[in-house]
């Protein structure tokens, strides 16, 4: 039976063995698995554990930069602030610094000039083409925060002083612009307001600018006039305006119609336009440029302030009133004893020559009631300045010349200080002060005359020989070659037989009262004014669309609400007219309308009564685009433009 045996032992033997090696290679290749998997699942959580530090590390390097960029803007801002005074002194760009943000610091943080300022033609921006004093600055901006994470950015900008007597035309508050006879104007027109356009027949040549809207209507009550038109300088026409930011609110779609109609000349807040900074530190109120010296003024303000860079400073002391033959009047009225006259006192810096006595009474003569102002409805107490005498006195000498002059007024609470004759002289028993410019066709040389009184303007102004010159003051208005003060106030030898019997307190006169209800305005002739006005104007007090304003949107409001706008900015007292109604006589203007405050003497507002307008030609002063030709004392308007802005490590 031996040979019956299975050598290597049993088939069943065979078999488990097999299993038990399939079984083992399972095992191994199980294990081989997980360790695969578990490899790969180690990776992606390392990779995943990457990504998120990834993440966080472009975070708050992303924030850092934000920080550094933040830090940029924030001087870019005070730069603007620093440039109120259109001066950047090295203290102001040394005291610009980062601002406070949590969990950032600045370490490397200032504002460097770039070599030194030029005058310039601007280049870039809304206002490219007019001449500034330019600075170019470098702001550095390196922020950290408290992880080590840093980064900087350099911002590069122009800080440009722009003289505010090269535009045409320039508003601080709403610009409105309603003109009845044609007025074609040159020049840039700016508002830091918004503008109000609705006319037959105006034509503007130049770009028109404003942070706010403009709207094709007027601001006192709902009246649209289709004969607006702005020139487009590709096309070489001009092209009427028939939309506003009312009609087409979006930006983007507002800045398109401009562009198709007047290659972008007319810009408001759609394009991000700025507002023009005044000449003044933050809070000064505007009227400061025309105020007299007062020894709480800052040095910002003293830099700026026509009173403080007046090289003759007059002042008429009305509270100290002396004999008339002393106190430089006109002719003394045929009574006796005559009336008194304010205290004339002329003061020249830097060791000027003064005139004598009698040149200061020749320069500057005194008249109590001197003419009715209309739209004022009062009698004006007026202080002459004779150009022609001044022009005598200054002959070509160039140590008398006078380049900037202010006239301060001193006006006493009362009238109670006068005596009899000088209380009879003033007609409406008011003191109403006020400087006129007469004899003024030519100037002695470039002049400059303020006050923060009313100007008027009789006759011809720099018309021969044409120099640099600007006249500022509360209100500005102009009286013809044919005004006549004799035309334009009651008799003199009746009214003072008329108010003799008056009480210091008592009302004026009733024979006063008629003569007014009685006055009728007189004729004018063309007149040429060339010069630069600064002064206050008269604004219409609300939008009749606005749901709050007292007005309806009719012209019940039209009377004694209308402000009059840019076409009576400048005013009259005339009937500028000829023969007929449709015969308009000219006035001629050659200069800048600048206004950058609301009036604060003359407040009467425009009724149409007491004038008849003439036909306009106004025109911007191209000379004034010359920096060597602006007027004596022009204030600057700071303007900021980024140039560009890079990373920097």
């Amino acid at each position: 039976m031996a040979r019956h045996k299975m050598v290597g032992g049993s088939r069943l033997d065979r078999v488990t063995s097999r299993v038990e090696d399939r079984r083992g290679l399972a095992l191994v290749a199980t294990l081989l698995v997980l360790t695969v998997m578990a490899v790969l699942v180690a990776a992606a959580v390392k990779a995943s554990m990457t990504t998120v530090r990834t993440s966080g590390m472009e975070y708050h390097e992303a924030r850092v930069f934000y920080a550094a960029e933040a830090g940029a803007e924030a001087a870019l801002s005070q730069l603007k602030l620093a440039l109120q005074d259109g001066y950047l002194s090295d203290s102001e760009l040394a005291g610009i610094g980062p601002p406070a943000l949590e969990e950032f610091s600045f370490d490397s943080f200032s504002v460097q000039r770039i070599d030194t300022a030029v005058v310039e033609e601007i280049s870039d921006g809304p206002y490219s083409g007019l001449w500034a004093l330019t600075q170019n600055v470098d702001v550095y901006s390196l922020a950290a925060d408290p992880a080590g994470n840093t980064s900087g950015v350099v911002l590069a900008a122009k800080a440009q002083a722009i003289p505010i007597f090269q535009f045409g035309v320039f508003f601080e508050e709403d610009l409105e612009a309603t003109n009845g006879p044609p007025m074609t104007f040159v020049g840039r027109v700016h508002s830091n307001g918004n503008i109000y356009l609705s006319s037959n027949n105006a034509w503007y040549l130049e770009m028109i600018t404003t942070p706010g809207k403009a709207f094709h209507n007027r601001k006192d009550h709902k009246l649209v006039l289709d004969g607006v038109y702005i020139f487009n300088p590709v096309s070489a026409d001009s092209v009427r305006l028939d939309f506003d930011s009312r009609s087409i609110p979006g930006a983007e779609a507002f800045k398109a119609e401009s562009w198709a109609k007047f290659n972008a000349q007319l810009r408001t807040d759609a394009f991000d336009t700025d507002s023009l900074r005044l000449p003044l530190p933050e809070g000064v109120p505007a009227v400061e440029l025309v105020r007299p010296r007062e020894s709480s003024d800052t040095e910002s303000e003293r830099s700026v302030k026509f009173a403080w860079n007046a090289d003759m400073y007059v002042t008429v002391d009305l509270g100290n009133p002396t004999r008339y033959e002393d106190g430089c009047g006109v002719t003394p009225p045929p009574v006796s004893p005559p009336p008194q006259a304010p205290t004339i006192t002329v003061q020249r810096s830097g060791g000027r020559v003064v005139p004598g006595a009698s040149t200061i009474c020749k320069m500057f003569q005194w008249d109590w009631s001197a003419f009715f102002d209309g739209r004022e409805e009062e009698l004006k107490d007026v202080l002459d300045v004779n150009v022609d005498e001044i022009d005598k006195w200054v002959g070509a000498d160039t140590s008398r010349a006078i380049e900037i002059l202010y006239i301060e007024f001193i006006v006493p609470p009362t009238i109670g200080i006068y005596n009899d004759m000088t209380r009879a002289a003033l007609l409406d028993f008011e003191v109403n002060p006020a400087i006129r410019t007469i004899e003024a066709a030519e100037l002695p040389n470039r002049m400059t005359i303020a006050t923060e009184f009313p100007v008027y303007v009789h006759g011809d102004y720099n018309s021969y020989d044409k120099k640099p010159a600007a006249l500022a003051g509360d209100g500005i208005s102009f009286l013809s070659n044919n005004w006549d003060d004799a035309e334009n106030r009651p008799g003199t030898t009746t009214v003072f037989r008329l108010c003799e019997d008056e009480t210091i307190a008592g009302d004026p006169c009733g024979e006063y009262d008629m003569w007014v209800n009685n006055w009728t305005r007189q004729n004018a002739t063309e007149t040429t004014i060339n010069a630069a006005v600064l002064a206050g104007h008269w604004p219409t007090p609300c939008d009749w669309y606005d749901p709050s304003c007292p007005a309806d949107g009719s012209d019940t409001y039209y009377n004694n609400w209308y402000g009059g706008g840019l076409e009576n900015f400048p005013r009259f007292l005339e009937r500028w007219r000829g023969a007929s109604e449709s015969d308009y006589i000219i006035c001629r203007f050659l200069g800048s309308l600048v206004s950058p405050f609301t009036s604060q003497k003359t407040t009467g507002t425009w009724n149409g009564y007491y004038y008849r307008p003439p036909q306009r030609e106004w025109s911007f002063d191209t000379d004034f685009r010359d920096p060597k030709k602006l007027p004596p004392g022009t204030p600057n308007v700071g303007y900021v433009l980024r140039t560009a802005m890079r990373e920097a490590f």
